[in-house]
């Protein structure tokens, strides 16, 4: 039992986070925050998301698939009010993706930072909301919340890679793993299936940290436990201006190469 473990933690640890912190994706000789801040948010996610199961009767606000599903079962059972209730998640949800698209075609605003202040936002109303609110009604801020998250931390280095849910976070890591072991070391490509694999480890890892965290906070402070929510957003915002810094300072030394070119 051991030898696995061992190896595969040795797998993560060793052989494929040290290529993926040497991977190319670092601007000159500064850092790269996208992996960060991915991380961040899916830390967020995963808080988000164990709050609205284990404190709003288990209505997943993340997602919409089991939502639809109980939809079609209650315009067949003919409940007219569950059925208003769910429609509202619905549009709300699909709401807010719509707008993260004319925001970035009407705007030039960075929407990361829109995206952690609507977080924000939702998450300060729902810790208001008393716990015997309709657990629909009381998630509909979560509900656009993370639509919008979705939309606007789509990934990082290139990967796509949701940081609200977990299920293709899990898909790519085993077959990229399993791809990995099965690619001989002196085969190419060897190194970025292994460099897929720990990151889209590294964001389930990050998802379930969140609800770890976010389990043992409800225990704790119970309804108003989402407001812990504020560390990872905090978290995020100081890294997403550090990322738009850098890219600053990089358009500036490289305008001032160019300006150097000319002169030449």
């Amino acid at each position: 039992m051991g030898g696995p473990l061992l190896f595969v933690a040795k797998f993560f640890c060793s052989d494929i986070i040290g290529n993926s912190l040497r991977r190319r994706g670092n601007v000159e000789n500064g850092k790269n925050y996208d992996v960060p801040i991915h991380y961040a948010m899916a830390l967020c996610g995963g808080m988000i998301g164990v709050y609205a199961i284990v404190d709003r009767m288990g209505v997943f606000g993340s997602a919409q698939t089991a939502n639809m599903i109980e939809l079609m079962c209650d315009v067949l059972g003919r409940d007219p009010l569950e059925i208003s209730y769910r429609v509202m998640a619905l549009v709300i949800y699909v709401g807010a993706m719509a707008t993260t698209v004319v925001l970035e075609k009407r705007t030039n605003w960075n929407l990361k930072y829109t995206a952690i202040l609507v977080d924000l936002a939702a998450v300060t109303a729902v810790g208001c909301f008393p716990e015997t609110m309709n657990p629909f009604v009381a998630l509909y801020p979560i509900f656009f919340a993370m639509a919008f998250q979705w939309c606007v931390f789509k990934g990082a280095n290139g990967y796509v890679s949701a940081t609200i849910f977990s299920t293709n976070n899990l898909k790519q890591t085993v077959t990229a793993f399993t791809d990995y072991l099965l690619t001989g070391r002196d085969e190419a490509g060897r190194a970025e299936k292994g460099q897929k694999a720990a990151f889209f480890g590294g964001t389930l890892l990050s998802f379930h940290a969140g609800v770890a965290a976010g389990y043992g906070c409800w225990l704790m402070w119970g309804v108003h436990s989402i407001w812990v929510c504020v560390l990872p957003l905090a978290v995020g915002a100081v890294l997403v201006t550090a990322a738009e810094r850098q890219l600053v300072a990089v358009q500036a030394d490289t305008a001032v190469c160019g300006l150097e070119d000319c002169v030449k």
